[in-house]
């Protein structure tokens, strides 16, 4: 059986060189490349993967730009992953991850063929990776929905639309006045798309249905999510304030980490769900399905976003005809323990 040696001996190359080639952790000339190929097929080399990769100029890899920052969920990040590496498992290939922060790093195992497309995650609004990712030579996905994308191709949940699914449903339930409770947004700092289609699909819905907004901003420290619940949900049934102010009697929460605090905020200040108040997560199922009684939520479809990106990455590289494009994926509401009956 032929080894790399063999194949270095044929073709006039050192052993590193075909290492290279075979790896693509450095670029070969293509004359070179030609002289490999040529020696691969006289000797009948056999790691299929490799010899497939060194004559079609593929790795079979996808990279991953990862987020690794405060304000990202671990959880949610690694349940993406996972939902990545599954999809591109079952087509034959694997997933390289790289730190979305060094971007300089991203670019370079990009343009140095060591994946063959790269899909990016945790984008903001003006982004400022955009404009290099899409002068890019191999196809990108974005895991997110900007304003403008430059071209490039998107994936992400309709959060516009699940907000204000969010909105109805409350209402259809009795909710007169629906808050929604959300990270706060530095004035300076970036926007993450997500977050800017759930508050326009919130305000969209209440002003659709004559509902007075409110926007319940907090951190997710106990200390800080017990303060607004004292603050702006501790209110009973809805009943008229003397400023003739209506309390909040339904509530979204588009802020997976301060759930668990808000569900002992809310029994310490005893206001009782959904009696009181009406809650719906905008969050994954299990996550919704986690607490001490199970909340009605907008379902996140975490695994289907990370299998359409690996469809769209496919797509863009089996066909030069296909043209970056995006997808939303629509939300659906499931009724739980935290909202009542119809």
């Amino acid at each position: 059986m032929a080894t790399m040696t063999d194949i270095a001996r044929e073709a006039g190359v050192s052993l590193s060189t075909v290492s290279y080639a075979l790896s693509g952790k450095r670029p070969i000339s293509e004359a070179t490349r030609t002289r490999i190929q040529s020696a691969i097929d006289r000797l009948d080399y056999h790691p299929a993967a490799a010899a497939r990769a060194l004559a079609t100029q593929r790795t079979s890899l996808i990279g991953i730009a990862v987020p690794r920052h405060e304000r990202v969920d671990d959880h949610v990040i690694m349940e993406f992953v996972g939902s990545i590496l599954e999809a591109a498992h079952a087509h034959d290939h694997d997933i390289l991850l790289v730190a979305a922060e060094d971007h300089a790093r991203t670019m370079k195992v990009v343009e140095e063929g060591k994946v063959d497309a790269l899909i990016a995650m945790d984008l903001v609004e003006e982004d400022p990776r955009l404009p290099a990712l899409a002068r890019l030579p191999r196809p990108v996905v974005l895991i997110g929905y900007p304003q403008d994308s430059g071209g490039l191709a998107c994936v992400d949940f309709d959060f516009l639309s699940g907000t204000m699914l969010a909105v109805r449903e409350l209402a259809r339930r009795g909710a007169r006045r629906v808050a929604l409770m959300v990270p706060p947004l530095r004035p300076d700092g970036p926007v993450p798309t997500y977050a800017r289609r759930a508050r326009l699909g919130y305000e969209m819905g209440c002003r659709e249905l004559g509902l007075e907004p409110l926007l319940i901003e907090t951190g997710h420290d106990p200390e800080e999510v017990e303060a607004a619940v004292r603050a702006h949900l501790a209110g009973r049934g809805g009943s008229v304030a003397a400023d003739g102010s209506i309390p909040a009697d339904g509530l979204i929460v588009h802020h997976e980490r301060a759930l668990p605090p808000l569900a002992r905020a809310l029994a310490a200040q005893q206001v009782s769900v959904p009696e009181d108040l009406q809650l719906v997560a905008i969050a994954p199922r299990d996550v919704a399905q986690s607490g001490p009684a199970e909340m009605s939520s907008v379902d996140l479809p975490i695994p289907a976003i990370g299998r359409t990106a690996v469809t769209m990455v496919l797509e863009l590289l089996g066909a030069s005809e296909v043209a970056p494009h995006s997808r939303l994926l629509s939300p659906s509401f499931t009724a739980r323990a935290t909202t009542r009956a119809l």
